[in-house]
């Protein structure tokens, strides 16, 4: 092709550990380098009766579900488990650990939150239950918080790798043409800039990545319904992204897994909405996931849908779109 978030009941507390070395030749904090896969939690669980039990089962129940509008069954998070008997000092390096621990001596669940404890970059949850039929009654109840923490974390660590070599034309094309700032890593280029609408690729053999970018006026809060959105951008994607063949097009599709949309938070904007489904070529047999983000600049009066979508037929395309969405999570507003 040519082409509301929960809120939770409960607060996490948040506490930032840092252990650290120093190195003698500037005094700078080093750190040991997590390891794990993207989008992987290791799970640690006390004993092995509880692999396999209803606290696995209830962990995979919400972090292991599928995620929406990927077209294939791909996990929102991959889940690993292994004992606290076994969580060597290899382990303990992973980047995301979820720590269960039943304690008889506590009066009620509570969830903690850790950042680089044992490595950089590292995010741990510990659980605290009475029991296991607690945790599992109040798991629900942080679950949205704990995704929410996971994801972030996720994004963070991505950027970390995209930013340097982020300083590039597609950037400076991006920032005077729509008064913002956002992390272009090395690889994507522009391929078409029109009034409002910027496209731009990342083609490689066995995958393509775009990032989508539409702007027009504010007028009122009806451009953020989910009926404006896909109308606005499935006009700028008809006019400005065709396909192969004559009369073939991109477009948002919602025959088989209809686009759903939620209000989210800890973004750049105060508020802004976010859509999920799938992508495809009008009249031909090419789609994929896409994840887009609707705000208004305030610097300008502008509202923006940023779309990042991926074509990768026939294989796993969660964590290629976490990259579009940390690219996204990544906007600035630059003052006029």
């Amino acid at each position: 092709m040519k082409i509301i978030r929960f809120i939770p009941v409960f607060i996490l507390t948040v506490t930032m550990l840092l252990i650290v070395s120093c190195d003698n030749s500037n005094n700078k904090p080093v750190k040991v380098r997590s390891i794990g896969n993207t989008s992987e939690v290791l799970l640690v669980l006390q004993n092995d009766s509880q692999k396999d039990g209803l606290i696995e089962q209830e962990v995979k129940k919400y972090l292991g579900k599928e995620q929406y509008g990927l077209m294939q069954n791909e996990p929102l998070f991959d889940i690993a488990h292994i004992t606290v008997n076994n969580f060597s000092e290899m382990f303990k390096k992973h980047r995301n650990i979820l720590i269960v621990n039943i304690d008889k001596k506590s009066t009620s669940t509570k969830v903690e939150s850790f950042e680089d404890r044992w490595s950089s970059p590292q995010r741990i949850i510990r659980i605290t239950s009475p029991t296991e039929k607690d945790f599992v009654a109040d798991f629900p109840n942080y679950v949205d918080g704990i995704i929410a923490d996971y994801s972030e974390a996720e994004r963070s660590r991505i950027l970390s790798v995209f930013r340097p070599s982020s300083k590039n034309k597609v950037l400076a094309s991006v920032r005077e043409k729509f008064n913002i700032d956002i992390t272009i890593p090395q690889g994507f280029y522009t391929a078409k800039s029109e009034p409002g609408f910027m496209w731009i690729r990342k083609e490689v053999s066995e995958y393509s990545q775009g990032i989508i970018i539409i702007s027009e006026p504010y007028e009122d809060k009806e451009q953020f319904s989910e009926n404006s959105i896909i109308a606005r951008t499935n006009r700028y994607l008809k006019q400005y992204i065709p396909g192969e063949g004559e009369g073939t097009y991109m477009a948002i599709s919602g025959e088989f897994i209809p686009p759903q949309i939620k209000q989210v938070e800890n973004y750049v904007a105060d508020y802004t909405i976010e859509m999920r489904g799938v992508w495809d070529v009008e009249h031909d047999f090419m789609g994929g996931p896409f994840v887009s983000y609707t705000f208004v600049n305030p610097n300008n009066s502008q509202i923006l849908t940023i779309m990042g979508y991926v074509y990768h037929p026939n294989k796993k395309k969660r964590n290629l779109l976490r990259q579009l969405e940390a690219i996204i999570y990544s906007v600035k507003f630059r003052n006029l």
